[in-house]
C-alpha cells in the first residue's frame, strides 16, 4: 500500500492547480484527472492477516476512501470510479460482463460515496460485500473492458486517465493461459487508447497487497 500511496502522491504534486476549459465539438477539454479503481473480490482478499490484522480487501477499502476524501477536498472535479471484479453477482451497464460489479460510475466524488465506501470496511463491511457481491469467477480481461466503457458516457477530453488494479493474486486466472492473453490483450488496448488522446498520460498499475 506504501507503493501506491507514494505514486499518487507524486503524481498529484505535478498536477497543474489551474484548471482551463473550453469548448471543443462534442467535447469539453479540462483539466480534470480521472481514476478507476479496480479492485480484486476474490475470497483470498478477505482473509485476515497474522494477530486479526486487516484483510487486503480492508486495506485496499482504506486507501480508496483516503483517496475520495482527499480528492473532495483539493480536486472535487475530479472523476473516480470504483469496480470490482471476481464477483458472483454482476453489475455493469447492460451487464454485458460476468463477475464484474461496478459500484461507483465515474463521477466526482462526495460524502455520499465516502459513507458508501466505509460501509465495505471491517468485518460488516466483509459481510456486506459478501451480500452484495460475494466471490466468483475471475476474467481481469472483461474486468478492464468494462472500466473501458465507463469513459463512453464521459463528454470530457480529460487530463489524466488512470486504471489502478488492486489483488493479492499474481495468478488470478489460476493457470487459464487463454484469459491470460485476453487480459494482456486488453491492457494493452486500454493503454493504446490512453496514448492517442491529446494531453493524455494513461497509467495502468497494478498494487499486490502483501
Amino acid at each position: 500500500m506504501a507503493e501506491w500511496n507514494a505514486f499518487y502522491q507524486n503524481e498529484d504534486e505535478q498536477q497543474e492547480e489551474e484548471e482551463a476549459e473550453f469548448s471543443g465539438g462534442d467535447y469539453k477539454v479540462s483539466g480534470r484527472d480521472s481514476l478507476v479503481f479496480l479492485v480484486d473480490a476474490s475470497k483470498e482478499m478477505f482473509i485476515k492477516g497474522e494477530d486479526g490484522q486487516p484483510s487486503n480487501f480492508d486495506m485496499t477499502m482504506q486507501v480508496v476512501r483516503s483517496v475520495y476524501t482527499s480528492k473532495i477536498i483539493s480536486s472535487h472535479r475530479d472523476l473516480i470510479a470504483l469496480v470490482f471484479y471476481g464477483t458472483e453477482q454482476s453489475k455493469n451497464p447492460r451487464n454485458s460482463f460476468k463477475h464484474v460489479y461496478v459500484y461507483h460510475d465515474l463521477d466526482e466524488p462526495g460524502a455520499k460515496r465516502v459513507q458508501e465506501v466505509d460501509a465495505l470496511r471491517r468485518e460488516k463491511g466483509a459481510q456486506l460485500a459478501a451480500q452484495t457481491m460475494g466471490s466468483g469467477e475471475t476474467s481481469l480481461g472483461d474486468a478492464l473492458w468494462c472500466c473501458a466503457n465507463l469513459y463512453s458516457d464521459i463528454k470530457l477530453r480529460l487530463s489524466h486517465k488512470r486504471l489502478m488494479i488492486f489483488t493479492c493474486r499474481d495468478k488470478p486466472h489460476g493457470g487459464d493461459s487463454a484469459k491470460d492473453r485476453q487480459a494482456r490483450t486488453k491492457a494493452s488496448d486500454l493503454k493504446e487508447t490512453g496514448q492517442s488522446e491529446e494531453k493524455a498520460a494513461s497509467v495502468y498499475k497494478t498494487v499486490f497487497c502483501t
